[in-house]
């Protein structure tokens, strides 16, 4: 779908007024919706996979299932070690 589709998409799910505020708001901006519906603060999931990978209960992959990620995001994680 393109942006133009996306956006008359979620004008006809929310409505004109709201539409218009959303539009408002967020003017400019690119936003992603992730298919699962849930919004994930990453920052904490980073923690999360740092703390299960120095454990050392879990390999690489096992990692990439439990997070839903490829395995080389899952190695970018755990070299920023913010």
């Amino acid at each position: 779908m393109n942006s133009k589709e996306a956006l008359e998409t979620l004008k006809k799910l929310i409505g004109e007024e709201k539409y218009g505020c959303v539009v408002s708001e967020l003017a400019g901006t690119t936003v992603y919706f992730p298919e699962n519906h849930e919004w994930q603060d990453k920052s904490a999931r980073n923690t999360l996979l740092k703390q299960d990978f120095y454990s050392g209960q879990y390999e690489i992959s096992d990692l990439a299932r439990k997070y839903g990620l490829s395995i080389s995001r899952v190695y970018k994680i755990i070299q920023n070690r913010k």
